[in-house]
């Protein structure tokens, strides 16, 4: 009798699921396949995977953003009360207070934790006021005066010297209230007074808005140009006098003369710096040779189709 179990030709897949040993063989390409696929997703999506979003809210990219200075007049800023600095008033803190939020905040903080929104992107992060350790000129009266003027290149902190000095030191008082600072010493605000000049006031410029100014300069170089083409024709129209003849000949670029003599705010400066410079001014070297009667002549004749 043959008890030789008979071969199947095909498989019982009913069979399998009552003897899933059957399925071992199928194991290993199915393990393959799922990693294959999984190695396709993993490289079709590797840049959403790899991609760190920081929650940080709104960030505008200030490059678009378009923002003139305002019209200002110049004079002395006032002179800064030492006396102040030293035992600062709570009105003088809640000054600070208010600058603080209006210059400060957008990069450290509301609360000087080094947390603000603008911040989020830098490297390294904002200072936080809070912290003792790790400042970069020192968290005394002086150097934080320094910081306030000079900026930190290397950290990413801009100066804030068009702050007039008073209320830098009124946004340094209410940063001086986030922790424990080392004392004011009378030498610190000593040595900033020599420095700065702090007890007699600063001079500040006026200030004009970026398009005024640029508008300005427009309208300028108009007015010049409109001149210059009126004194080439009148140029033309007097060849035989005796001015004319002197400016032709001794001047090498007749626009670049016509154009620095506009530009000059005194006649005797001009003249010696022409003297000195004549390629500067457009003339030849040969302005030189000529006598005292003849540059005034020559001069005056400049002075005539152009003003």
């Amino acid at each position: 009798m043959n008890t030789k179990r008979k071969l199947e030709d095909e498989i019982n897949f009913k069979d399998v699921f009552t003897n899933p040993l059957r399925m071992f063989g199928w194991i290993f390409p199915i393990f393959i396949i799922l990693l294959i696929a999984l190695g396709i997703f993993y490289v079709k999506h590797l840049s959403d995977i790899s991609f760190n979003e920081q929650p940080v809210g709104l960030i505008v990219d200030s490059t678009y953003i378009k923002k003139d200075i305002e019209m200002k007049k110049g004079g002395i800023s006032p002179a800064v009360d030492l006396l102040l600095v030293e035992k600062p008033t709570q009105e003088f803190i809640n000054k600070g207070k208010d600058l603080f939020k209006a210059n400060c905040s957008s990069c450290h903080g509301e609360n000087g934790q080094g947390d603000g929104p603008a911040g989020a992107t830098l490297n390294p992060k904002p200072r936080n006021f809070h912290a003792v350790n790790g400042w970069t000129n020192g968290r005394t009266i002086d150097m934080m005066y320094k910081t306030l003027q000079e900026g930190i290149i290397k950290n990413g902190m801009a100066a804030y010297e068009y702050i007039p000095p008073a209320d830098r030191f009124a946004i340094i008082s209410y940063i001086r209230t986030f922790a424990d600072f080392p004392p004011i010493k009378k030498e610190e605000l000593t040595q900033l007074d020599n420095q700065y000049q702090l007890t007699k006031g600063t001079i500040i410029p006026n200030q004009i808005p970026v398009k005024t100014a640029e508008e300005k300069v427009i309208e300028e170089n108009l007015e010049i140009n409109k001149k210059i083409e009126n004194a080439y024709k009148l140029l033309d129209a007097s060849s035989e006098n005796t001015g004319a003849y002197l400016l032709k000949n001794n001047s090498q670029n007749l626009t670049k003369v016509f154009s620095s003599f506009l530009r000059q705010k005194n006649i005797g400066s001009y003249v010696n710096d022409a003297l000195l410079n004549p390629f500067n001014y457009g003339f030849k070297p040969s302005i030189n040779n000529l006598k005292k009667d003849e540059l005034n002549n020559l001069f005056t004749y400049l002075k005539t189709i152009l003003i």
